[in-house]
This record gives C-alpha cells, structure tokens and sequence, in this order.
C-alpha cells in the first residue's frame, strides 16, 4: 500500500498523531478557558453556582466551599460520595459511582496493558514502510505477518481484563441491591403513598367497580385502603390548562400595564391621587388609555384565531370572564366525579408495603392479559394521564408504532453520522480521489481541527439533538409514568449511541480508509482489513478527549444556565410567577440521557483496550474530570424531585456488557483475519477462545440477571426478618486507593435521607386527575406604592367573584422592579414534592 502513496499522502503519514494533539490542544485551552471563568465567577453568581447551600430543604444543603480559586477542589474531593444520597437521592449517588469505578478501573489496568502490549505492537513491527506511524504503530494492527505468535499476549491479556471487568459488574450489583433493598425497607420510605400504590391498566369492564376491585385485592396481607378508579374527563384537562394560561397571561398584562403607570410617575414626579372618576372607572382604565390596553383576537379556532382571524376583544376583560367561566364549570366537575365513566385502569393503595409487591407480581385475572401491565413505586405528579386509558393490544401497536419509527429514525442518523466518520479519516482517500487533495494546502494546525476537532464536535451535536425525539416517541408509545419514560429513553438513546457514536463511526472509518486498496486488490481483503480496523481507535481519542476537557468543563461552567437565568430572565420574567419559577426551581438531570453517553464511552474503552490500550489512559482520565464536574453540580447545583431510586443504575450495568461482546467479537475477528508470511491464518486458536469468552461472558451476564433484577424492582418477603439479621457494616469502592483520594462508605441505615416526598398518603384524592384534584389557581399580581392592585383586585370582586387574586409575597420596588419573597398564593403542600415549597 505504502508504495503507491503519492508525496503528498507521504508526507501526511503519521497525521493521526497530529491530529490527535491538535483536537487534545483546542479542547485543552477551550476546558482552560471554562475553568478560568468558573474559578472567576463561582464566587459571584452564587444562585448559579451554589444555589443548595441556601435553598431547599434543610437536611439536603451542602455547606460552601472554600472561596480561594484552588480551594474548592480538594474540598470537593473530600466529601464523601455517599453524602450525595442526602443531598440528591440515590439516583445521583448511583452515577457519581458508574463515573468513579470506571476511571479507577481503567486507569488501573492502563499501566498493566500498555506495558505489555505496546512493545508487543511496536518493536519490529509494521512502521512507517507499511505505512504504520503515529498513534497506528500503538495497535493491534502494527504486529508483521511474521510475529503471529505474539497475538498469543493480547489473548491473555483479554481474558484478565474481561475477567476483571465481570468482577467488577458483579459487584457493583451487589452493592446496587444492598442499597435498594435498603431503600425499601426503609421506614421514612414506606410510608410514602407511592410505596404501597399500585396501576393496574387493561381492567376488564365487569371489574371496573370498587367493591369488585376492592374484594380482588383485599386479599393480600393488610387488605386495600384507597381504591381511585381513573375516569373519561373529556375536555376537562384541556379546561384546566386553558385556565392556567388564561391566569398567566392576565398576570402578565396586569403587571405590565402597573409598570408603565408607575414609571410614568416616576417620570412625571408628580403625585397620582384618586378621584372620583378613578374610582369608578378603575386606576388602570383611567391612567392608560383606550386605546393603548391590550387587545387579544379570539374565535373558534384558537390558532388561527389569535392570529389574525378571530375578534378583536379587551384582553383584560376577556381573560377575566374566561376564567370566571372555566371555574364554575371546572368546580361544577369536581363536585360530580361520578358523571364520568370509569376507564379501564384504577390505582389500588394497600394498608402495607409487602401487600402491594405481592399484588403487582401475582397472576391477577383468569382473563388472558386482563389486569396487565402493573405498575408500582408511582407519584401522582410523574404520571402521562393521557396514557391510562390505553388497552393491552393498544400498547402493543403502539409500541410496535414507536419501534418501527426508532428503526426508521436509525437508519435515517447513519447517513450524517458516516460522513463524520468519513471526515475523521479523509487523509486515507487522497492518495485516490485526488480531488481532496486540496486539504493539504491547509495549514497543519487547521488540518488537524478539520479532521480532529471538527468530526468528534459535529459527532457530539448529532447526538444530542436525538433525546427530544425519543421523549416524544417514549410518549406516543403509552408509557404510564415519567420515569417509565425516562428508561424507556435510556434504552433507545443507549442503542443510538452504540449504533451511531461507535459502530458506524469505527465501520465508516475503517472501510473509507481502506476502500481503494480492497477494491485493487480484494484477494487481500482481509489482511487490509486486519491492518486497518484498529486505525479508527484514532477517532476516538479525539472524541473522548474532547468530552473529557471541554464538556467536562463545561458542565463546571454552565454557561447556557447563567445566560437564561439573568438574560433571558430579565427579558422575559414580568411577573411575579414567572420570577418565582425561574428563581426557585432548580436545574435537574435526565438519567435517560445522561446515563447512555457515558455508558457507550465505556463500550467504546472496552472494545478498544486491547487493541488500541492508549484509549484506556485516555478515558480514565475522561472520566476523572466527568466525576468532579456533575459531583460539583450534584452537590451544589441540580435539583432531583423525582428520585427513581437507582433504577437507571443497573440498566447502565447491563449495558456495559454490550462493550464487554463487541470487544470480543472484535477480537475474535481480529484474530480469524490474522495472516502469516505465506498467506495463511495465524490465530485460528485465538480467535477460537475469543468464541469461548463470548459464552462465559453470557452465562455470567445471564447469571447476574435471574440473581439481581427480582431485588432490583421488588421487596422480598423476608424483608424484616433480613433487616433484623443483616449486620450493616462498611462498604467500599472495590479498590480503596484512588488517583483522587479514598471514598469510605457509610452504613446504609441512612436512607432516611433519599425520601423527601411532602405527599400526604392519606389524602383520599392523591391518585385522582390534577384537573379534579388541584384548587383553583389565583392571579398573582404584585403590590405597588399606590394602590393600582388593590383597586384591581377589589373591581374584580364585584365584576367577577369566583376569579381569585392577590398581591401576597410581591411587591414593587422603587425601581419598579417586581420583588417576590414568597410562593404563590395558589401554591399548596401537595405540590412539594418538587420541594420549592420547603425552599421558603
């Protein structure tokens, strides 16, 4: 191959190693630059960047760090890791742990691997004649025909580390299900409505009655406390969320019309007093006129209505009446529940936790597939009302529906994510398609963020406009609860991720090197092959690095956070509910998303750690920066209301064995491809053990399954009886001293910590419809200096006496600025489990 490369091609040879350095160089100064400003302005944007020590609940605030520039790493690393299950829940703690065993595990095995493998893959090896240099000379592919006999080291070493890394997974397990068990046996737990409630969907329609579905399941120990039978609501839903944007939009041009009046005193320095016209025709009629109020376009059609074919009315008085209608006919509703028909699903509350578990595993009805799917562990505010009415085979089509789009929208991804693939390896075509030889005009610098930088970002963007989709596909596809979406989502976005961030990317990367040689000479398809498979390890570097520095940092940095807050939010918070929401609502993370990216940076490590060890430093250190970076923003940062328990957990485990079967089908290949001097295979035995490891590996990853997942979603009958005899005592990472420093693990008696759930699960209406449950929203205005909101409010009274309003907990100030030191007058403690209420 090498004697056909043009001087141009020659004198690109090595490239990989320039490119590399120069994708490791930007993200470098790009994450120093991110670094600088967060250590700049950490101190200053405390809402931003250290909003727990001061709001939320009590027991979950974390004490500052230290305002030195240097300070608050070392005091970050010295927190216990297992403090993040007071602070964040166990869903937090359980990631901050899949990052820190990763880069300890990696980094433990680099210095074993590199020291064996790369001299193996270097001394004597392919070099620059091949056409080997740079980083290629570093792998798999740089061992000469005739020093077959070395594949015997790779071989070894693989069934160690694979052997080490199921090790790990298994205990990781185990430490997964001593937690959760924990959780659920938990006495602060158990008494959450959600641990003892459970949907049961696909009701048959003689059994949606509560005395049927109250002696069916009065059966289980304890018997039945609460029985909500869901109902057709028609049009009412829609009532209420129609109202709720009615309430939003009189705030807004309430409050917007005060302004002006206020600052038009101001301006005129004048005393506004009222008279008796004032009186009669209302401060804000008389002080702006007629024609400066707001106007709004209404009609039949809304959309087309507000747009420009629908009536022309007063914005004020329409929203005003509006209101007044929807509440007597929302209230009127909620007065006359049995209006409505029963649908066919119900959620069934137990008097103990042990009925409910046992409910939602037993055979429920002699009917085939009636009374199925059963949920259990759900909140009343994660529930897609929408989807409760669904029957079994609905679900079915429909998740055949989504299945079919998920496939359609893979195959539609490969075609961008092959040309990023394409792009990364674009020097390997010039020797042939002379064309692109025009990039090595470009300076060396530019060439190697062309081919470097510039794939793994656009690599990075592809992949992260795919969770909305799939959101919205988990939706279409009658998932019954967020968190049912959100792993709905972990699933598919892991199978994207592998699919299109590894194998297309490593496939494209490959064969677009190679393509001219094979087509030339296909008798040595193989051998090219061989060669060249672990030259797309090179990508990777790049794509790992680039994560690592600058996304890492980023994540520090929060720059998109800082810009909404204080630039969008004095652009568009004009009400005190608007200011309110912004300011006391924290950012969250979705481990539906989260999870997978760093789940397929670890099958990427796994596939490449013997073939190209390099990527093991590499991600090691990737995952290093990752643990400080969301341990910062878990700590002091994010807010999570809706903790799932560490559910995202051993799905991501699980996952992890597809790295483990892709690094040894690869391998297998690998070695199957092997030729030696005269043309035959060299690593028939190799690559025949590589087959048998692939059948360990499934017999373990089995194993673990039937052992793990029933104490994964379920607590077992003895679980008192094991809570008395368990001798709680420490738990430890499995290798105590790390690169950072050594993480000690506490009892698991405080699991009291996860559960903050203000929920009261004796209220008889905890599991009805929002639209009947929730009280009727008030207008929340914000007092001013003279008298604009109280004459408002008092006109409203009279004009309108079911439309509630206040000015409780907002005010402006003598700048004429809205201030706001409550929650809204309409916010009430069922609602806290989003925990603002606890943030006063």
């Amino acid at each position: 191959m090498a004697s056909n490369t043009t001087s141009a091609a020659q004198s690109m040879q090595g490239y990989s190693l320039s490119q590399f350095f120069t994708t490791l160089t930007a993200s470098a100064i790009i994450a120093g630059i991110e670094v600088v400003l967060f250590i700049i302005i950490r101190t200053i944007f405390k809402r931003i960047y250290e909003p727990k020590t001061y709001l939320g609940d009590e027991k979950q605030r974390v004490k500052p760090l230290p305002r030195t520039p240097y300070g608050w790493l070392p005091a970050l690393l010295k927190m216990p890791p297992e403090d993040l299950i007071r602070t964040s829940g166990l869903d937090a703690y359980l990631f901050a742990r899949y990052l820190y065993i990763h880069a300890l595990f990696f980094l433990s095995f680099f210095p074993l691997l590199g020291v064996i493998l790369f001299p193996i893959y270097t001394v004597n090896g392919k070099g620059a004649t091949l056409g080997k240099t740079g980083l290629d000379i570093l792998t798999f592919g740089n061992i000469t025909p005739r020093h077959s006999l070395r594949y015997i080291a790779p071989l070894i070493l693989a069934y160690v580390f694979i052997g080490a890394y199921l090790l790990l997974l298994y205990v990781e397990m185990k430490v997964f299900v001593g937690k959760r068990q924990a959780l659920l046996r938990n006495a602060a737990y158990q008494s959450r409505a959600s641990a003892t409630t459970i949907l049961v969907t696909a009701i048959p329609k003689p059994y949606l009655h509560v005395d049927v579905l109250h002696r069916i399941f009065d059966q289980f120990p304890g018997g039945v406390k609460y029985i909500w039978l869901n109902r057709n609501l028609g049009d009412l839903p829609d009532k209420a969320e129609q109202r709720m944007e009615l309430v939003e939009k009189l705030e807004t041009i309430l409050s917007k019309l005060m302004k002006t009046v206020l600052k038009n005193k101001a301006k005129s320095k004048t005393n506004l007093k009222v008279h008796a016209t004032v009186e009669e025709e209302g401060m804000i009629n008389h002080y702006i006129p007629q024609k400066k109020r707001p106007t709004m376009r209404v009609g039949s059609i809304p959309v087309l209505s507000s747009l420009c074919c629908g009536k022309k009315v007063d914005a004020i008085t329409h929203c005003k009446a509006t209101i007044s209608q929807l509440n007597t006919e929302i209230e009127s509703a909620q007065s006359n529940l049995k209006d409505y028909k029963p649908i066919n699903s119900a959620f069934i509350q137990f008097n103990s936790q042990i009925a409910a578990h046992m409910a939602v595993q037993s055979v429920a009805a002699s009917i085939p597939l009636a009374m199925t799917p059963r949920y259990i562990d759900i909140r009343p505010l994660n529930i897609v009302w929408s989807n409760l009415r669904l029957t079994y085979y609905e679900l079915k089509v429909r998740k055949l529906i989504m299945v079919a789009a998920t496939v359609a929208l893979i195959v539609f991804w490969t075609i961008p994510v092959s040309i990023v693939g394409i792009l990364s390896n674009i020097t390997y075509l010039t020797d042939k398609i002379t064309f692109l030889k025009v990039i090595y005009k470009l300076p060396t610098a530019l060439l190697g963020v062309v081919t470097g930088l510039l794939p793994a970002a656009l690599l990075a963007i592809l992949m992260a406009l795919l969770p909305i989709v799939l959101k919205l596909l988990a939706s279409l596809s009658g998932k019954p609860t967020t968190d049912a979406i959100d792993r709905y989502v972990q699933g598919s976005y892991f199978v994207f991720q592998v699919i299109h961030a590894f194998l297309f990317v490593t496939i494209s990367s490959s064969v677009s090197s190679v393509a001219v040689d094979i087509i030339q000479n296909p008798p040595l398809a193989a051998t090219i092959l061989a060669a060249n498979i672990p030259t797309a390890s090179n990508f990777f570097f790049s794509f790992i690095a680039l994560q690592g520095l600058s996304v890492a940092c980023g994540v520090l940095l929060q720059v998109f956070t800082l810009i909404s807050f204080y630039l969008l939010g004095k652009l568009f918070d004009n009400t005190p509910r608007k200011i309110w929401r912004r300011y006391f609502t924290l950012s969250s993370l979705s481990w539906g998303t989260i999870f997978p990216v760093f789940t397929n940076f670890v099958v990427i490590t796994l596939v490449y750690s013997i073939i190209a060890p390099l990527i093991l430093i590499i991600s090691a250190l990737a995952f290093a920066l990752f643990y400080i970076a969301y341990a910062y923003t878990m700590f002091y940062v994010n807010d999570f209301p809706n903790d799932s328990g560490g559910l995202a957990f051993p799905r991501a485990i699980y996952q992890s064995f597809t790295g483990v079967y892709l690094m040894e089908i690869m391998l297998a290949a690998l070695f199957f491809l092997v030729q030696n001097e005269v043309g035959a295979q060299a690593a028939v035995p190799q690559g025949a053990l590589m087959c048998v490891l692939i059948i360990i590996t499934f017999v373990v990853h089995m194993a673990m399954r039937s052992s793990f997942d029933p104490l994964t979603y379920y607590l077992p009958v003895d679980a008192d009886e094991y809570a008395q005899l368990e001798n709680p005592g420490t738990r430890m990472f499995p290798i105590a001293r790390t690169a950072m420093h050594r993480i000690s693990y506490c009892r698991t008696t405080n699991m009291n910590d996860v559960v903050v759930d203000f929920f009261d699960n004796t209220m008889e209406n905890a599991y009805i419809h929002p639209a009947l449950r929730d009280p009727t929203p008030i207008v929340w205005i914000p007092e001013d200096n003279i008298g604009i909101a109280m004459d408002e409010i008092q006109r409203t009274k009279v004009s309108h006496p079911n439309v509630f309003m206040s000015t409780k907990g907002a005010t402006f100030n003598e700048k004429t600025k809205i201030v706001v030191n409550s929650h809204p007058p309409d916010y009430f403690k069922a609602q806290g489990e989003d925990i603002i209420q606890a943030r006063f």
